[in-house]
């Protein structure tokens, strides 16, 4: 593909008022309607009096925000994308990112809460209406990761140097997933960039199954973490919330005497259907062996008064080959351990475990490619309103791309928005009527009508949270 013309032949113009260039918010935006973004917000959103206007209209401020992150804005100054061409005879309500940077500046952490409040009545209406998590009646998976995010600048609030080594601030998520479906924010948590991966992970699980069972979660609840949540107080709130807890073990003392423990001839030989890339071996490995025993965990009563657990030991171990200081070749057995009281048998539990690896990370890589590339401002709780935000206007692409096609249910977030949003459109007039003209032979039309056409299914229950 060459240009087909020379430079001289070519020039540009900034001049044409019905040009757009993201037609896709249209239904995007249509469907935060009905399921009562802008509303919700005017309800739920008390900014203090003393920031003046800033905490005036929140619903069209909230809005507009959100538009600009389905658009792919990472920054204040982004937010802008929404104020081009023909957008003001799309959309009433448009506000400049320097109105939209003040009204975030305006929160407090209470006002953050307040955020994720209508974050979790949205996903619930969401998953009612769009059919965005199918098979929650009977298996729901609820993952838990801390991802830092590096910023620049001792001025940024809350930044510190944490187990990276880089400057940074750190946030807590929780995600919503069935078997074979993408998954949905069900809550985040923004913290300093020193603070420990479990730092109020507890109380993040504890809302995000509660979540879960408002979004249709009536069956088995399942919730997965890494070594970093193997703690009394994390997996204390899961039992107590009723859920199922599968979590990676550390190698305790009492940890490696379990697995010492385990008899030889019971371990099964087991091929991986994904290859798993061990880090320690840096190798992929392509079967390996798994047994399992009973552990009895945070026996401290220092340290967990009362949180004594004993469950299943779920063991997982690879074979590699390394040489010792001569250089001779031998071979050695790496462990990998899970503590659960998963109520599926071995291999199922085991594979469930392994298979959820990477599911959240894929959401923050979905977020660095958006609203979270950045965290814009150098207020900590803007920047956890502006995540709380982002993770509202992630799950709203997921049910957009849920009603566009099969495909698109599970794509990322940035091809959704390749191919569902970010569409030129020239808009026309016809019968007293809006006329959105795209590009002919758009590669992804069926997608987008579908999408476009898209009925919700009635509400169900009293969802005013």
């Amino acid at each position: 593909m060459q240009a087909s013309h020379s430079v001289g032949a070519v020039s540009v113009r900034f001049d044409d008022p019905n040009l757009v260039s993201c037609a896709g918010l249209v239904p995007v935006l249509r469907l935060a309607e009905q399921v009562g973004v802008a509303d919700l917000a005017e309800q739920t959103v008390k900014l203090s009096p003393d920031v003046g206007s800033a905490g005036a209209n929140p619903g069209v401020k909230v809005s507009s925000i959100v538009a600009g992150m389905a658009c792919g804005a990472d920054s204040f100054e982004d937010l802008g994308v929404i104020r081009h061409g023909g957008m003001s005879r799309l959309f009433d309500g448009i506000r400049a990112p320097s109105t939209l940077g003040t009204f975030l500046r305006g929160f407090t952490y209470g006002h953050v809460a307040q955020l994720e409040k209508l974050g979790r009545i949205v996903l619930e209406r969401l998953a009612g209406r769009c059919g965005l998590l199918p098979g929650a009646d009977e298996l729901v998976f609820v993952d838990i990761d801390s991802k830092i995010k590096e910023v620049y600048g001792a001025g940024k609030q809350g930044s510190a140097y944490g187990y990276t080594k880089v400057r940074g601030l750190n946030y807590l998520m929780a995600t919503i997933s069935t078997p074979g479906t993408a998954p949905v924010v069900a809550a985040t948590r923004m913290r300093g960039g020193n603070a420990n991966s479990a730092r109020g992970a507890a109380s993040l699980i504890t809302s995000a199954i509660k979540t879960a069972r408002a979004c249709g979660a009536t069956g088995t609840i399942v919730v997965r973490g890494d070594s970093a949540f193997f703690t009394g107080p994390v997996i204390a709130a899961i039992r107590k919330a009723g859920a199922y807890f599968s979590v990676t073990a550390k190698h305790t003392a009492t940890v490696k005497a379990a697995i010492a423990g385990i008899d030889e001839n019971t371990w099964q030989t087991v091929r991986f259907n994904r290859p798993v890339f061990d880090d320690r071996a840096k190798q992929w490995i392509y079967e390996g062996e798994i047994a399992e025993t009973t552990l009895e965990a945070f026996t401290n009563v220092t340290q967990n008064p009362g949180r004594a657990v004993t469950a299943r030991l779920i063991v997982r171990r690879t074979r590699i080959t390394t040489t010792d200081a001569t250089g001779e070749l031998f071979p050695v057995w790496l462990y990998h351990a899970i503590f659960t009281d998963s109520p599926h048998e071995l291999l199922t539990a085991e594979a469930e475990h392994r298979g959820r690896a990477g599911t959240i990370e894929q959401v923050f890589a979905d977020l660095n490619d958006s609203a979270a590339a950045h965290l814009p401002s150098g207020q900590l709780a803007a920047n956890g309103a502006w995540l709380s935000l982002a993770a509202l206007t992630h799950n709203l692409m997921r049910a957009a791309g849920s009603l566009a096609s099969q495909f698109h249910a599970k794509a990322r977030t940035t091809t959704l928005r390749r191919h569902l949003i970010t569409i030129p459109a020239r808009i026309a007039r016809s019968a007293r009527r809006i006329v959105l003209h795209l590009p002919a032979d758009w590669h992804w039309k069926q997608a987008f009508t579908s999408l476009f056409t898209a009925r919700l299914r009635a509400p169900t229950g009293d969802h005013s949270g």
